[in-house]
């Protein structure tokens, strides 16, 4: 064996898989090259699933999950990705739940929550603060997913409560758990207190364009939009589900006009 072949020999097994393209999907890493148009998902819809523990009506849990939702869609919508969202309420199936806590079979309308987890693209996971950290029914709900659900999935997180006192709720409680599960939680999680919602946001009399030094704070529509925009970036960065295969049902033209002679 000359150096020369040692050395490619030594290279190829030290090989590893490309990095796809910035902005682009990882869903063929590991081939040899990459190719923009068959790495697209622009054919598929996209699909979202938000999941929410609000029990009172209205619920807060309830609209900071929709609003999530609406952000993310937004967002992939301006990259022309189509999107469907679907809203999802535990309280509905607390019964359900609870029976397949103590070991009973999942029912119909929560295997379906479950066939919509493992299907979705991006989750969006809201529950309001009980006693310090996620209620009850929400971690009930995710003790009864079978293991591998939330596997790989991008998820946005959100919390609500009576008070910013609770606002570390998502970061010390909702994001360990969402690790645990193996999902992909965006850096920025988005708490609300019952004051953001219709909050009138004090500005400067001088320049009302100018935000009041008084309240230094993002408002919840800006921190929703910006998780929105992270959302979408790990729904493309990170997909579940492969690309369309945008010639997956081409007929050679043998074939048409083989089958137009006989």
């Amino acid at each position: 064996m000359t150096a020369a072949d040692e050395k490619n020999e030594k290279s190829e097994m030290t090989m590893t898989a490309p990095v796809a393209p910035a902005g682009g999907t990882q869903s063929l890493a590991g081939a040899e090259t990459y190719d923009s148009y068959a790495n697209s998902q622009m054919g598929r819809l996209t699909r979202i699933v938000a999941v929410h523990a609000g029990v009172s009506q209205p619920s807060t849990s309830q609209m900071l999950a929709e609003r999530l939702a609406e952000g993310a869609r937004r967002a992939l919508e301006a990259d022309s990705r189509l999107t469907n969202v679907e809203i999802i309420g535990l309280r509905p199936l607390a019964g359900d739940i609870a029976r397949a806590g103590v070991g009973g079979p999942l029912s119909d309308e929560l295997q379906r929550v479950v066939d919509a987890l493992s299907a979705a693209d991006g989750v969006v996971l809201v529950s309001p603060v009980f006693q310090a950290s996620y209620s009850g029914l929400f971690k009930s709900a995710m003790d009864v997913l079978p293991k591998g659900t939330l596997n790989g999935a991008p998820v946005l997180l959100g919390a609500t409560a009576g008070t910013a006192r609770h606002s570390l709720v998502a970061e010390t409680a909702l994001r360990p758990l969402a690790v645990y599960m193996k999902a992909l939680p965006t850096t920025t999680a988005v708490f609300a207190a019952s004051e953001d919602f219709g909050a009138a946001w004090k500005t400067d009399l001088a320049d009302p364009s100018k935000p009041s030094t008084d309240l230094p704070e993002v408002s919840l529509g800006e921190r929703i939009a910006q998780a929105g925009r992270e959302l979408a970036a790990f729904i493309e960065r990170f997909p579940r589900s492969a690309p369309v295969d945008p010639l997956a049902d081409f007929t050679p033209m043998s074939a048409l006009l083989g089958g137009a002679s006989s």
